[in-house]
């Protein structure tokens, strides 16, 4: 899951990086590096400690704040020189904070995308000036340095002692600090609070994208005038923003789930709901991407092209095929458009003009 999800994250945010017409478009190339770092932390720390916690026996275990929004994840010490173990020390200490990082930007950055959304939706005239693209680049940069000071104590959770293994520090140990901090700051922060603002705003946000389509249906009925292909691009857009914001809750249930039944339950429930949990999160990061081509005309497009494959798009006046070709004259792209309907419907009489 991480390895295609790498790859596909970085041309998302290669191609968002590129496009940047819209704000919305600088959220999701802010989205897509958050999931960079948080899909390359998974394999770089899940499978070395697979692979420690499968062929030793751990001497102790040292619990942290779990990489996925679930319960504690448990970071075992080994009494033994191995190099994956070692490799998973020292990269619990630095890519483990890192990892934090990303996980609370991704949340307010998909936050963020709702209240973009919800502006466009709700108040199209004063978008122009409230939702641009220095905006949103100043909204992501905010998100960032805010969820970086937020994150900053996990880089003191835990040390390299002098045998090189990873221990729990003094400040990791303190309970006020693991009941304050670790639990309820980031059950309000990270859960509470941004959970709250996706799903009341995405409620809003699919009631009014509903009726605008019921008002282009009687348009359409009463006048047979179709939208301007702006606003029905502009409608897709807020369908994919909304449809994004559900997949995440949706893969993030379970994982909230399990932050709450490791604080509260004294026992080890199903253990095995936490790899789970660790899988969906990874899923929901790596199938991002999969939600820009559908909804995404443009998007698509601008991957296809910078891939250097063709472009297949299809329209509502009938099934489009844009060809990238190379002019061997002078190396200039050209594009090549031919309706199907039209070559099927052309007069005897010649060819009919694009």
């Amino acid at each position: 899951v991480c390895i295609p999800g790498i790859v596909a994250a970085v041309l998302s945010a290669i191609v968002f990086a590129k496009l940047r017409h819209s704000s919305l478009e600088v959220l999701l190339c802010g989205l897509s590096l958050f999931d960079v770092v948080l899909l390359t932390s998974s394999i770089m720390i899940y499978p070395s400690m697979h692979q420690c916690s499968t062929i030793h026996e751990p001497s102790e275990r040292v619990i942290l704040e779990s990489l996925q929004w679930k319960g504690p994840l448990i970071i075992f010490s080994f009494q033994h020189n191995s190099f994956v173990c070692h490799f998973f020390w020292k990269v619990t200490v630095f890519i483990f904070p890192l990892s934090l990082i990303a996980q609370a930007g991704s949340v307010w950055t998909y936050v963020a995308v709702t209240v973009d959304r919800f502006i466009a939706v709700s108040f199209p005239i004063k978008r122009r000036v409230w939702s641009t693209r220095s905006n949103s680049l100043t909204v992501l940069v905010v998100i960032t340095l805010i969820c970086t000071i937020f994150k900053l104590p996990s880089f003191f959770e835990v040390r390299l002692d002098h045998n090189g293994e990873v221990v729990p520090t003094e400040l990791r140990k303190n309970q006020f600090y693991i009941e304050f901090y670790l639990f309820y700051l980031y059950v309000t922060f990270i859960q509470l609070i941004p959970w709250t603002i996706i799903i009341f705003l995405n409620a809003i946000i699919i009631h009014k994208v509903r009726l605008a389509y019921r008002a282009q249906e009687v348009m359409i009925h009463n006048s047979g005038k179709m939208n301007s292909k702006r606003e029905d691009a502009e409608r897709k857009v807020t369908v994919m923003a909304t449809v994004m914001t559900m997949i995440f809750i949706f893969c993030n249930i379970p994982p909230g789930i399990n932050y709450l039944v490791d604080r509260y339950s004294k026992t080890d429930l199903y253990r095995q709901r936490i790899p789970l949990s660790n899988v969906l999160v990874c899923v929901n990061s790596a199938s991002n991407m999969m939600i820009y081509c559908v909804f995404n005309v443009r998007f698509r497009r601008a991957a296809l092209k910078l891939l250097g494959c063709p472009a297949f798009i299809t329209t509502r006046n009938g099934s489009v095929v844009t060809r990238l070709t190379t002019d061997g004259g002078n190396g200039m792209l050209r594009s090549r458009v031919t309706t199907f309907d039209n070559l099927h419907n052309r007069s005897p009489e010649g060819p009919t003009p694009c």
